[in-house]
């Protein structure tokens, strides 16, 4: 079965504003997003100037990326946005990933037995499934950064590690 991506604000924002929406556009499955998530990137952004808005807003009209919401909700936790719960609740409800940076949401996801994966977890599918060069990963991972994507030192070399020895 293919896999079903529900993508956070974070991951969202980050791949459009590095550049990186192809990422979202290619990798294999399906990708959705939900309404709180849609007001912040899109309706929020757009009203902002952001540009990376837009990129986010072309990948719904394009229908790489579904608005959907949750038919029931996860009870809302203390340090979790509105998005974060609609994210884990979609993802649930789908037997799907949630692709969240947040580390407090990743634990509720867990809690609720949701996969997660995060931002770079996006790039690292795409290098997987033969969609970018190991180059293009590193290429990719140090845009992620340069947009204000954030990361702790440790990980980044972890993830600049795997991309290089990817396929050895």
């Amino acid at each position: 079965m293919r896999a079903r991506l529900v993508l956070d604000a974070t991951p969202l924002i980050h791949l459009c504003k590095a550049g990186l929406g192809r990422i979202i556009e290619d990798v294999d499955g399906e990708k959705f997003t939900v309404p709180a998530v849609f007001d912040e990137v899109v309706t929020k952004g757009r009203e902002l100037g952001y540009e990376d808005s837009s990129v986010a807003e072309s990948l719904i009209e394009r229908r790489v990326l579904s608005v959907k919401a949750a038919s029931k909700a996860i009870a809302r936790g203390r340090g979790l946005h509105r998005g974060e719960v609609e994210v884990i609740s979609l993802a649930k409800e789908l037997g799907g990933i949630a692709v969240l940076d947040d580390a407090v949401a990743r634990s509720v996801a867990r809690l609720h037995e949701v996969r997660v994966e995060g931002t770079y977890g996006m790039i690292l599918r795409s290098l997987a499934e033969g969609l970018i060069s190991r180059g293009d990963a590193e290429e990719a991972l140090e845009k992620l950064v340069a947009s204000g994507w954030r990361c702790d030192v440790e990980l980044y070399a972890k993830l600049l590690k795997i991309a290089r020895e990817f396929g050895k």
